[in-house]
Parts: structure tokens; C-alpha cells; sequence
């Protein structure tokens, strides 16, 4: 397969992120009225489902922490109606695990002057995708509103081990894996984890790696998730695993790109290593994992880019991924 380069890939990838992010392909994730349900995880944390992606909310002493905003103004409203729900505390902190709209898209409904935790490489990514040029994306004016408005104030560049209104958490980030950008974030009283898309299960059969991201870093990250004193595990689309569930996937992922890994030494193409090892499941709007393995061995770590990088401008100093 001939590698697509330049303003001709970068005109692709728009075009694929406008058919993946407009209103009828999103519309999969909820087909009915949007409804989302908080579920007690104990202590105080809470787990969301119902829309595009998994969220979570933890009480605190004298506030509630948000970990991650839902897709749209539109969802947040509806987890705030769920957190107002069973508490009357006020959202005063919300991280983001990492950069993908549906996980930032509702920053604009949680209050003006909250505490926005995120790491530095999603920072940049967000005002990179605000730069997009107009009809790049139809998610751009959402990223030019986030920066405007709610820009991630507090950035973590590693691992850190904080307290939060009286709530210890550690904020985890090990090395590019979904994204550039990824933190997990670790409730050690309550033994929950929130992974964020590191684990997207209902979505594809192997991690859904981005331009950013690596599957080395990915096996790196989950590795130390395993060695947390952690009993529940919220994935960012899929629902609740549990350690040993955890543990089966890290060890087929390891053993997938260890085989990915001694086709690409014998010279393989990436059409060959596609033949010998098909991939049950593979996200429409993302490539799949032997292709992003493929061009992490053969072109190297990835360089850290927009979270989408279609809706970045086309002359951004990068790569372009390959196109399907």
C-alpha cells in the first residue's frame, strides 16, 4: 500500500474526520434520547454511561472533581444534572484523561473558573486544533471555544500524586500511548482507575493508537495500571474490567506487536502483516493497530501532534499518517 503524504493525505483526513465526527455517525453511540446514568463505584466515585464515552465524578470535601466532560455542552448538562443528583456540592476541578472531543467536548457547560487539569501536550493540542482552518472539521469551533473559554490552567507533564478537596488521587502518565497526551487517573481509597481510551474494548479488538501515540508506550502504560493496588477499571468506551480481564488484553496486545515486530524484520509490507494477522475489529475512524505498529517500527516514535490531526493546519511540520 503506497503511503499517502502531503496536502493530498492531510485532504483525506479531513474528510474522514468530518464523516466520523458529523451528527449521524456520533449518533451510533446513543441511537435514542440522550440519557446518562451515574453509578456508584463507592467512596464517593461514580462512574457515567450512556453517551459517546465513559465519564466519572468523585465528591470531595467541599466540591466534586470531574473526570472527563462528555462530547457535547449538550451531555456535560446531563452529567452535571447526574452529579447535582446525588450531591448538591459544586464542580470546582475537572481533569481530562486526554484530548479527544468526546472526552473535551463539554468543558463550555462545567463552571467558569474551575480547576482544569490536563497533561501539557493536550494543552497544546487544543489550542493547535483551534487553529484549524474554517470547514477543517465540524468539531473545530468547539476546540476554538475550549481554548477561548476553558483552557486546561494546571498541566502535568508525568506522573504526580496529588490530594484534591480532601481526595487523594494520582495522575499517571507513563509515555505516549492512545495520544501524546494520556493520564490515567488512579482513586487509591476507592481502588478505581480511570484508563480514559487507553481501553476502547467496544470499539476495536487491539488499542486504538493516534498520531501521538505509540503501542511500545501503551504496553508501558497499562503495565504500571496492572501494578496499581486497583480492584475496577472505568475504559473510556466499554465499561467496567477487572485486573484480570486487564491483565488477558496487555498480554495479547504484547504478543500481537511482538508478531508485527518479526514480520516487519523479515521485510514484510504492511499488506503482508495485514494477511498473516487480521484484526477482528477495527474502529472505522481509525487506523488499525498493525498499521500504526507497522510505521511506529519503520519510521519511528511518532512525533506529538493534534488530537485529530486532520483538523490541523496542512502546513504543520509532521508526518501524515497513512490513509486506507
Amino acid at each position: 500500500m503506497k503511503r499517502l503524504k502531503g496536502p493530498l493525505a492531510t485532504a483525506l483526513l479531513v474528510a474522514v474526520a468530518a464523516l466520523a465526527f458529523s451528527p449521524p455517525a456520533l449518533a451510533q453511540f446513543r441511537p435514542g434520547p440522550l440519557t446518562l446514568v451515574a453509578r456508584p463505584l463507592g467512596s464517593g466515585a461514580y462512574w457515567v454511561q450512556g453517551d459517546a464515552a465513559n465519564t466519572g465524578f468523585v465528591i470531595g470535601k467541599d466540591g466534586v472533581v470531574v473526570i472527563d466532560t462528555q462530547r457535547s455542552t449538550e451531555a456535560a448538562r446531563a452529567q452535571l444534572a447526574q452529579i447535582a443528583s446525588v450531591t448538591a456540592k459544586p464542580v470546582k476541578t475537572v481533569i481530562v484523561t486526554h484530548g479527544d472531543p468526546d472526552h473535551v467536548g463539554g468543558l463550555m457547560a462545567y463552571p467558569a473558573g474551575s480547576t482544569i487539569i490536563a497533561h501539557e501536550n493536550i494543552r497544546a493540542q487544543i489550542l493547535a486544533t483551534a487553529r484549524a482552518p474554517d470547514g477543517a472539521s465540524p468539531v473545530v469551533a468547539t476546540y476554538r471555544a475550549i481554548a477561548a473559554e476553558r483552557l486546561p490552567n494546571r498541566t502535568i507533564g508525568e506522573t504526580v500524586s496529588t490530594i484534591i478537596d480532601g481526595v487523594a488521587m494520582t495522575l499517571i502518565h507513563v509515555a505516549p500511548a492512545h495520544s501524546s497526551g494520556d493520564i490515567v487517573v488512579f482513586l487509591p481509597r476507592q481502588k478505581v482507575v480511570f484508563v480514559g481510551d487507553l481501553l476502547t474494548a467496544d470499539e476495536a479488538t487491539f488499542p486504538i493508537i493516534h498520531v501521538g501515540g505509540s503501542s511500545e508506550g501503551w504496553i508501558r502504560t497499562m503495565r504500571a495500571v496492572l501494578a496499581l493496588k486497583a480492584d475496577t477499571f472505568v475504559a473510556g468506551h466499554g465499561g467496567l474490567k477487572t485486573k484480570q480481564e486487564l491483565r488477558a488484553l496487555v498480554r495479547q496486545v504484547e504478543e500481537r506487536r511482538d508478531a508485527i515486530k518479526v514480520l516487519v524484520y523479515q521485510g514484510k509490507t504492511l499488506a503482508e502483516i495485514n494477511a498473516a494477522l487480521p484484526e477482528a475489529k477495527v474502529s472505522p475512524a481509525f487506523l488499525g493497530f498493525n498499521e500504526t505498529t507497522y510505521f511506529e517500527l519503520t519510521e519511528g516514535y511518532p512525533d506529538a501532534l493534534p488530537p485529530w490531526v486532520s483538523l490541523a493546519p496542512a502546513d504543520h511540520r509532521r508526518r501524515s499518517p497513512a490513509v486506507h
